[in-house]
């Protein structure tokens, strides 16, 4: 059996591919896994070439392509990384190494008090803080960043959640959950580095009405 696991989503992240995961330490994990979403610049050729698994993307979206991965093994230990800059790599040791001390959910905060922030500007900052208080208020957490990319899960934690929500929020999706279902959350305060190529995601209209909507539907999930 695998006992710890790191998912990877890429679509079209040549650039960040080739900066970011010769830094990741092929011994923190026991397994790395791309989840590719449909890329055609050479992602896929670039991860071939670096000697990584591969998976493709059947679910749509940013939370299909975790689901995806996460399903595909029965690792004890499930983190998720990003290959586009933001996440610094000497995260994932830090995160798998809490994970293991009892801990149902570890998550890097990008807005913590040593945090250092190169990519939110004002108005994503203000979005970040508005619906993580609001989860927070609603749901009874105490979190400083309830929309972070950078995770650790246990299998159990990872299917108590059941995680249904395949867009961008995702995230958010995992935080609520996480706190309905009262797992033990552990913040460790990271940074978020400039994006290094690539095209962003996050679309501030679209993204921000999901979360909206994300919040509503969890406030009367009951499961």
């Amino acid at each position: 059996m695998t006992s710890s696991i790191l998912v990877i989503p890429t679509l079209n992240e040549i650039d960040g591919m080739k900066k970011v995961i010769p830094l990741i330490d092929r011994c923190w994990v026991d397994e790395i896994l791309i989840v590719d979403g449909g890329s055609t610049d050479g992602t896929i050729e670039e991860a071939k070439n670096m000697n990584l698994k591969i998976l493709s993307q059947k679910s749509p979206g940013f939370g299909g392509a975790i689901y995806d991965g996460f399903q595909s093994t029965d690792a004890e230990y499930l983190l998720m990384f990003g290959a586009d800059g933001n996440n610094e790599p000497e995260e994932i040791p830090k995160l798998l190494e809490k994970i293991k001390q009892d801990y149902d959910q570890v998550m890097i905060s990008r807005f913590g008090k040593t945090s250092i922030n190169e990519d939110a500007g004002l108005i994503d900052t203000f979005g970040n803080k508005l619906f993580t208080n609001s989860a927070n208020i609603l749901f009874g957490g105490h979190l400083s960043d309830s929309l972070s990319s950078s995770r650790a899960f246990t299998r159990k934690s990872w299917n108590d959640i059941k995680l249904d929500a395949m867009g961008l929020d995702a995230v958010l999706q995992m935080s609520i959950r996480g706190m309905k279902k009262k797992h033990r959350i552990l913040e460790i305060d990271g940074n978020e580095r400039a994006r290094i190529g690539g095209e962003r995601k996050m679309h501030r209209i679209s993204t921000g009405s999901s979360l909206s909507t994300r919040i509503f539907k969890e406030f009367f999930w009951n499961g």
